[in-house]
């Protein structure tokens, strides 16, 4: 759903493509995260149009983050569940779906028609299950929760939590994990720089907070 949608013209001795209508973009993902790991997040997207066109606010992701390798023949996959969509362009109701084929969850809205000029599109969504015992992840005993978390597109994202957070590793190749972000208040703030390592956009941030692991629903684990 997140695709600028340009068309290609045919013309003698070759094929011109229409102008890009995008001048400037920036998407900030706000995640709020309960005591029992279940989180909300808010996606704002900002726009700057140079012409009319279609455009999608949301993005397609993978349902599952891998867990650290077990006695198992494959990985283990800590799988999430998205729910509760909505949408709003220019502080307008937009209907957002969530559609989800195998393992792959598409969530979002999209429109036939934005005028040139800025524009602001925002989605909120929930995510459960996306949350085990950090025991399950390091092995340490009555050691927090660790949450995972992944970013529908490219841009900053903010984390809020109930619980005092005391880590955040950004994945490039789960579930291998490197230190991101910084504290910000009450609040850990990952630029966008940082969610691209190598030129590879991260799997999945992984967050620790000091919650009680006792409250966290039994994990859909698969391998």
């Amino acid at each position: 759903m997140t695709a600028t949608i340009a068309t290609a013209v045919a013309a003698p001795g070759g094929v011109d493509a229409a102008p890009n209508p995008l001048r400037d973009k920036t998407a900030v993902h706000t995640v709020s995260i309960a005591a029992d790991g279940s989180y909300s997040v808010r996606m704002d997207t900002k726009l700057d149009l140079a012409l009319e066109t279609a455009w999608g606010f949301g993005g397609d992701i993978h349902d599952g983050f891998r867990l650290p390798d077990s006695e198992s023949l494959l990985p283990p996959y800590l799988r999430a569940h998205y729910s509760n969509p909505q949408g709003t362009i220019d502080s307008d109701p937009a209907e957002a779906t969530i559609e989800t084929e195998l393992h792959a969850v598409d969530i979002g809205f999209s429109t036939d028609r934005l005028t040139a000029g800025s524009h602001r599109g925002v989605l909120d969504y929930e995510v459960a299950g996306a949350a085990v015992p950090a025991a399950d992840v390091n092995g340490d005993q009555d050691n927090g929760v660790v949450v995972y978390v992944r970013p529908l597109d490219r841009g900053d994202l903010v984390i809020e939590s109930a619980a005092p957070i005391t880590a955040v590793d950004c994945e490039v190749f789960a579930p291998r994990g490197e230190s991101c972000g910084e504290k910000k208040g009450n609040t850990w703030t990952v630029p966008g720089e940082e969610l691209l390592r190598d030129h590879t956009v991260i799997d999945a941030v992984r967050i620790t907070i000091d919650a009680d692991p006792k409250g966290v629903q039994a994990p859909d684990i698969d391998s």
